[in-house]
C-alpha cells in the first residue's frame, strides 16, 4: 500500500513536468490545420488533468503525506553519550571516560497506532486528490459542452443566414415583378442584419469559452483550439438505486472521511497509550569507578504521566473529533446522494428532450418553414408567415444544440457525484448531431 501510493505519487508528478514543457508544442502538431482530429469531452479531461496546477499540487502533498508513513511507525534515534574527567589526564591511570547508549521504547501499541494514523492520512490525502479529479473532469466536459454549443450554433447560423440571403433575392423579384410588397425586402433585410448580431454574441461567445479552456491548459488565451465532437447521446441510464450504490461504493470524498475517521480512531489509541509511561534502556561504561566491576553499567527509565488531566484532555479532544468527522462522513453521504438523485433526474430529462427535439420539434419547425415558403412563392401566404416560420426554425435548432449541450453538462455532474464513469452497461451511444 505504501510503495504504491508513493510510486503513483512520484509518475503523477513527473508527469505534469513532462507535459508541462512539452504541452503547448504536442497539441499544435496533433490539431494544427487537422480536418481529423476533433475535441471530445473524454479527450479535453484527459488534457486539462495532465496540466492542472492544483491537481499537481496536491499529488505533492499526497506524496509528502505517503513519506510520513514509515518515519511515524519507527523508533526514535538512541541515544550515545560521552564525557571524560580532564583531572585525570597525565595520571598513572590515564583519563578517565564514560560512555553511555540509550534507547527509548514506547508503550506497547504506540508505534503502531502512530503508523496506522499517518497511513490512513495518506489515504486520505489520495481520495483528496481523486475527488479534485473529479471535480476538474466535470468541469473540462462542462466547457466541451460550451464549446459544441457554439460551433454547432455557428453552423445553424451560417445555414440561416444563406437561406435568409435566397429569401431576400426572392423577395426582390417578386417586388420588381410586382408580386411583391417593399415591406417584404425590408423585412428580410431586418433579419439579416439581426442575424448579423447574433453572429456578434456567438463570437464574443466562441473567445469566451476559447479562453476558459485554454487557461485550463496553461495556454494563451487565443490559442487555437480543434473543433468540437458531434455530441452524443447515452441511449440509457442506470437507475438511482445502482448509482447511489456506486457513489457510496467509489466516491473519493466519503473514501476520504471513512479514512479520516480511522485516523481519529488510531488517535485515539495514541491518547489512551499516552496515559502509561516510555521505557528507556541504556548501557554504558563508567572508568571514574575505580572498581573495575562496577565500570560497566546497565539501567532503566520510564517517564512519569502525572499530569493526567493534559492527558486526559487530549484523549477527549481525540474522541471530539472523530465524532466529528463521522457526523461529517452522515452529512456529506446525505448530500452527495441528493446531489445525485438531482443529477439523474436532469440528466434523464435532457434525454426525453434531445429526443422530443430530434423526432418532433426540429422535423415540424423545418416542414412549417416549408409550407410557408410554399405557400409564398404560390401567392397564397404572406412573406411576414416565412420570417415567423424562419424565425422559428432557427429558435428551435438552437435550443436542440443547448439542449445537448445541457446533457452533457448534466451528465459530467452526474458521473462526479457517482464517483466515476457510470455502468457500462448503460452507456450506449446513440443519435446523431442535429
Amino acid at each position: 500500500m505504501k510503495t504504491l501510493t508513493i510510486k503513483s505519487a512520484c509518475f503523477g508528478a513527473a508527469m505534469a513536468i513532462f507535459l508541462g514543457s512539452a504541452w503547448a508544442e504536442d497539441l499544435s502538431q496533433i490539431h494544427a490545420g487537422s480536418e481529423t482530429e476533433f475535441m471530445t469531452a473524454d479527450g479535453l479531461a484527459a488534457w486539462v488533468i495532465e496540466l492542472n496546477p492544483g491537481l499537481a499540487g496536491l499529488e505533492a502533498a499526497a506524496e509528502a503525506a505517503a513519506f510520513r508513513i514509515d518515519p511515524a511507525g519507527s523508533l526514535d534515534d538512541p541515544m550515545l553519550s560521552y564525557a571524560a574527567a580532564p583531572l585525570t589526564a597525565g595520571t598513572d591511570g590515564g583519563l578517565d571516560q564514560k560512555v553511555d547508549f540509550s534507547q527509548k521504547f514506547p508503550w506497547p501499541g504506540t508505534l503502531a497506532a502512530r503508523e496506522a494514523a499517518a497511513r490512513y492520512e495518506a489515504v486520505a490525502a489520495d481520495r483528496d486528490v481523486d475527488a479534485l479529479r473529479l471535480r476538474v473532469v466535470a468541469q473540462a466536459k462542462a466547457a466541451y459542452a460550451e464549446w459544441y454549443f457554439v460551433h454547432a450554433a455557428l453552423e445553424i447560423h451560417h445555414a440561416t443566414k444563406a437561406l435568409l440571403e435566397d429569401l431576400i433575392a426572392t423577395a426582390e423579384t417578386r417586388y420588381a415583378a410586382g408580386r411583391a410588397l417593399k415591406q417584404d425586402v425590408l423585412q428580410a433585410e431586418i433579419e439579416s442584419r439581426d442575424l448579423d448580431n447574433r453572429l456578434l454574441r456567438l463570437l464574443r461567445l466562441k473567445a469566451t469559452v476559447q479562453a476558459r479552456i485554454n487557461a485550463m491548459l496553461n495556454r494563451v488565451p487565443d490559442a487555437e483550439l480543434p473543433l468540437a465532437d458531434p455530441a452524443l447521446v447515452n441511449s440509457g441510464l442506470p437507475s438511482l438505486e445502482r448509482l447511489q450504490e456506486l457513489a457510496v461504493a467509489q466516491h473519493p470524498e466519503l473514501a476520504m472521511l471513512d479514512a479520516r475517521i480511522s485516523a481519529s480512531t488510531s488517535r485515539i489509541t495514541l491518547a489512551e497509550k499516552a496515559l502509561y509511561p516510555d521505557f528507556q534502556v541504556g548501557v554504558g561504561y563508567n572508568e571514574l569507578w575505580s572498581n573495575s566491576d562496577q565500570r560497566p553499567t546497565f539501567g532503566v527509565a520510564i517517564n512519569l504521566p502525572l499530569d493526567r488531566g493534559k492527558r486526559r484532555a487530549d484523549l477527549s479532544r481525540a474522541q471530539a473529533d472523530k465524532r466529528s468527522a463521522e457526523w461529517s462522513l452522515v452529512e456529506r453521504r446525505a448530500n452527495l446522494l441528493a446531489d445525485l438523485a438531482q443529477a439523474r433526474a436532469e440528466v434523464s430529462e435532457a434525454q426525453d428532450t434531445i429526443a422530443n427535439y430530434q423526432d418532433e420539434l426540429v422535423p415540424l419547425a423545418a416542414e412549417y418553414l416549408e409550407a410557408a415558403l410554399a405557400d409564398y412563392q404560390s401567392g397564397d401566404g404572406a412573406f411576414l408567415n416565412v420570417i415567423t416560420a424562419e424565425q422559428r426554425k432557427l429558435e428551435t435548432e438552437l435550443t436542440s444544440a443547448r439542449v445537448r449541450a445541457d446533457y452533457v453538462r448534466r451528465l459530467a455532474a452526474l458521473e462526479r457525484w457517482t464517483g466515476g464513469d457510470i455502468d457500462p452497461a448503460h452507456t450506449a451511444q446513440s443519435g446523431e448531431q442535429q
